[in-house]
Formats: C-alpha cells, structure tokens, sequence
C-alpha cells in the first residue's frame, strides 16, 4: 500500500489536495517508488515528498501551478534514484543541468509544453539533456524550442534512446542526413508535425506569433493559457 501515489484530476477546486497528498506520503512510511499529480503542487509540497521519499522513482506532474524552477529542482536534487521524470504543461524555466547532474539513473525524461512559437529559438535544455542525461531511453520534448543543432548533440550523447518524441518543435527540420540517422536510430520516433490527437492534454492551445518571445523568460513567468 502506498508505494505509488495517482492524484490526477481534471482541474475540479475546492479540495485541499496538498493536505490529502501529504497524508498519503506519510502513510508510505518512506516506501514511495511513483507519484502522479495533475492540477495541484507548490515548491513546500514537493519538497515535502522528496524529503520523505527518497527511494522515489518515478515523478510526474501536469499542469501544476504554479511551478517555480528554484523550488522544484531543489525538490527533485534530493531524488537521485528517480528513472522517470515529466513535467507536463509547466511554465517555469528549469535548470536541467542540475537535474541530470543530480538525477543520473534517469531514463524516462518528458518535458512538455502547451505553448510553442515557430519563432523563439533556444538549445539550452537540448544541450544540457545532452551533457547530463546519457542514460535516457525515452525523451519527450513537446513544444520546445530546439534547433537540429541541439538534437544533433542529443544524438550524439544519449547513445540509448530507443523513443523520441518532438511533436510541435518546429525549429527542427528532419531533412537528408538527419532524417535517415533518426529514422535509423529509434524504435519509436515521433516528428514536429506528426498528429498529437492521443496526446492526454490540450495540444492545440497556444501558438505564440512573432515577437511574442518572451514567455519562457524568466522563473516568475507563470501564465497560464487555460485559466486566462
């Protein structure tokens, strides 16, 4: 009992769903291996799971807000058996450099995004996914601003990936050489423009118009699409 944790729901308030989820991690006794939460966590409640579940290995959260990058992956830092990790629909600017360096049995790594731009451009967490991951089989990256340079280096790091899935990274361009070495390398491989109607949340929300570049800007920027 207890030693995995599903608290999805579909946004319903006026529940103190972080009083329940406290409750539930005690009555694990430490024993806590997976945890699921959707619509509800703050940077106290996830410290509070890691600093009692430290043989946690898998941790998704979905439209949890709001998300600071700070407190989370100071959370997340003390987890160094977790294997799968996703952050669905969050807003916040995350240091996964950090995590990959902390976290570095991980092999699931899905960081989605409700919000894309054809526009912004940014490899920093390709890069950094690259540099601390190696061990990653599975890696999503919905929404994200990736350019073919920072998949390249993904490619060339992350020598166990079997399953990729770039679905809306419209910066990437799988064209000749790179689109033979990825159709050749995974078992299961997912591109920009590929249908996202089996996706479990909104995929069709945002699509950021040009100039409109400045909400992946900083840790504060918390703006959320669905509750405008």
């Amino acid at each position: 009992m207890w030693r995995k944790i599903d608290m999805r729901n579909n946004g319903i308030f006026g529940y103190d769903y972080d009083r329940m989820c406290r409750h539930a991690v005690d009555l694990s006794e430490g024993g806590l291996v997976e945890i699921n939460m959707v619509h509800f966590g703050n940077d106290s409640l996830y410290s509070y799971i890691a600093e009692r579940s430290s043989n946690l290995r898998c941790l998704r959260l979905a439209m949890c807000y709001p998300l600071t990058g700070k407190g989370f992956v100071s959370a997340v830092m003390q987890l160094s058996f977790l294997e799968e990790l996703e952050i669905s629909h969050g807003y916040a600017q995350l240091d996964l450099k950090a995590i990959g360096q902390s976290c570095t049995l991980l092999k699931t790594f899905k960081l989605n995004r409700p919000s894309f731009s054809r526009y912004v451009k940014y490899d920093d967490e390709a890069l950094a996914i690259a540099e601390t991951m190696p061990g990653l089989r599975y890696l999503e990256l919905f929404g994200n601003g990736l350019t073919n340079s920072g998949l390249e280096a993904i490619l060339d790091n992350c020598l166990h990936l079997e399953h990729l899935d770039l679905r809306r990274c419209f910066n990437i361009y799988l064209v000749g050489d790179l689109e033979k070495r990825c159709s050749e390398s995974f078992r299961d491989l997912r591109r920009p423009e590929d249908s996202t109607a089996d996706s479990p949340f909104d995929a069709t929300s945002v699509i950021i118009s040009e100039g409109e570049d400045n909400y992946f800007s900083d840790d504060s920027d918390l703006y959320n699409p669905y509750y405008d």
